[in-house]
C-alpha cells in the first residue's frame, strides 16, 4: 500500500510539474507567417496568471491520502483513528497549498508604442526562457492576425 501511494504521489508532482508555464511558441505557431513591428517598451508590471485549479485539487486529494496514510502509522485504536484523521486534514491543507504554487503562474504586462505610433498590450508568461522587459527598451512584437505572439528585444 505504501508504495503505491508513494508511487501515485510521484506521477502526479510529475504530471503536474511538467505542466507549467509553457516554455516557448505554441506548435500552431511554427511556420506560421508573423508581422514584425518595431518599438519600445513603455512599462512593464509583474502580474500573476492564475491556473485552472487544478494543482490545489490534485495537491489536496495527494495530501489528504498521504496524511491518512501516515495517521494509521500510529498508535493503535483510537489514538489511531484521530491520527489518521488530523493527517489527512493537515495533508489536504498543505497539499492545497503547494498545489496552488504549482498552478500559479507569472507574467509580464508589457506595453510597446510602436514606430508606427500604435500602442499594443499583452501579458508574457514569465518563465526559463523569457527575457525580462524594462521601460525604454528596444524590442520586436510579433503579430499573427492581430494577436501578439511574443515581445522579444532588438
Amino acid at each position: 500500500m505504501k508504495k503505491i501511494l508513494f508511487s501515485s504521489a510521484l506521477v502526479l508532482t510529475m504530471i503536474v510539474g511538467a505542466g507549467c508555464a509553457p516554455k516557448g511558441y505554441a506548435q500552431s505557431a511554427v511556420g506560421q507567417n508573423m508581422q514584425v513591428e518595431p518599438g519600445v517598451v513603455q512599462s512593464v508590471k509583474q502580474v500573476v496568471i492564475d491556473g485552472n485549479g487544478v494543482g490545489n485539487t490534485i495537491g489536496g486529494v495527494v495530501g489528504t491520502v498521504a496524511g491518512t496514510a501516515a495517521g494509521r502509522q500510529v498508535g493503535g485504536g483510537t489514538g489511531q483513528i484521530v491520527a489518521s484523521v488530523l493527517g489527512a486534514a493537515i495533508g489536504g491543507v498543505a497539499g492545497g497549498a503547494i498545489g496552488d504554487q504549482l498552478d500559479t503562474n507569472y507574467g509580464q504586462e508589457v506595453v510597446v508604442r510602436l514606430n508606427n505610433g500604435k500602442t499594443v498590450a499583452t501579458v508574457l508568461r514569465i518563465n526559463q526562457t523569457t527575457p525580462l522587459l524594462s521601460p525604454g527598451q528596444a524590442v520586436n512584437v510579433f503579430m499573427s492576425g492581430g494577436t501578439i505572439s511574443n515581445i522579444s528585444p532588438r
